[in-house]
């Protein structure tokens, strides 16, 4: 018999919490990718990236009790795990092309839109000043687009693909989290877009020099433990109270971006960033108020 977690009751400032140590997270291991892309092929990078995650959690499964691994929403995680392969893709050429700051602010537009499939799908609707800081922090993403600016070009739909899919993966990651606990969602997660990464290994192999393995090997841990932080977030809280603490990123990833990559952002960037960030916060403790 599969046995399933049961859900917790809400806890807006713990998910919080979670999620913000999973964007640190996610930030130290784009910032591998960041660099390793440079000399290697996305694919291969995405590949080695998932088998390291698929590994460690599997690795770590028994200390987590029987049956974790076991799942009964298999064709959810299959499309969890090719919104896995997406986003990693998508972060990876973005950050080839822009600056850290930059794909962060852009990639803001993730809660906007898992808001409004939260809000068609899942029946969590929002109140009216919810939705105003949403799209507060939605404008905040548009100055960080920079239109007009020489930065303004095609590579700026990297990350906007990129907060599509990372839309879609949280609001399935909700769902998904209904009747199942962090472990499986993590796993099964990186074990699906493993798969879809094989798959398309025959076209995309590279040999990886041992360098780069090692990277890899710590960004993938970095991976899993952003991926069972998230998972934990979105099960303590709905999707509009999680999804905005994505904005933390641009604090990382200023700082990363500085002190790794001497990137300084423009002006539209930092004006961007200030207002997603201080839309995401309120709309925080707007949504711990109503819990």
């Amino acid at each position: 018999m599969t046995e399933t977690a049961q859900r917790p009751p809400d806890q807006p400032w713990v998910a919080a919490g979670l999620m913000a140590g999973a964007m640190l997270c996610f930030v130290s291991l784009d910032s591998i990718l960041k660099a390793l892309v440079v000399e290697h092929g996305v694919g291969m990078l995405v590949t080695v990236r998932n088998l390291v995650q698929v590994v460690l959690l599997a690795a770590i499964a028994p200390f987590f009790g029987p049956g974790m691994l076991r799942t009964r929403q298999l064709p959810l995680h299959m499309a969890r795990g090719l919104c896995v392969v997406a986003t990693t893709v998508l972060v990876t050429l973005s950050l080839a092309h822009l600056p850290m700051t930059q794909t962060y602010a852009i990639t803001f537009s993730a809660p906007l839109i898992a808001s409004l499939l939260a809000a068609f799908f899942l029946q969590e609707r929002p109140g009216v000043a919810q939705w105003a800081l949403i799209l507060a922090g939605f404008a905040g993403v548009l100055v960080a687009l920079g239109p007009g600016t020489p930065s303004f070009g095609p590579a700026l739909l990297f990350p906007l693909g990129m907060a599509a899919a990372n839309a879609i993966y949280h609001v399935l990651t909700r769902v998904a989290g209904r009747t199942e606990a962090a472990m499986t969602l993590a796993f099964w997660g990186g074990a699906v877009a493993l798969m879809w990464c094989l798959l398309a290994l025959p076209m995309l192999y590279a040999p990886l020099p041992p360098k780069a393995i090692g990277l890899l090997v710590v960004g993938g841990a970095f991976g899993t433990l952003a991926q069972l932080l998230a998972a934990a977030a979105f099960k303590r809280a709905p999707t509009a109270t999680v999804s905005p603490i994505l904005y933390t990123q641009i604090v990382w990833a200023g700082i990363v971006g500085y002190l790794v990559f001497n990137e300084v952002p423009p002006l539209g960037t930092v004006i961007g960033g200030a207002i997603v960030t201080a839309s995401g916060i309120a709309l925080v403790r707007l949504s711990a108020r109503k819990a």
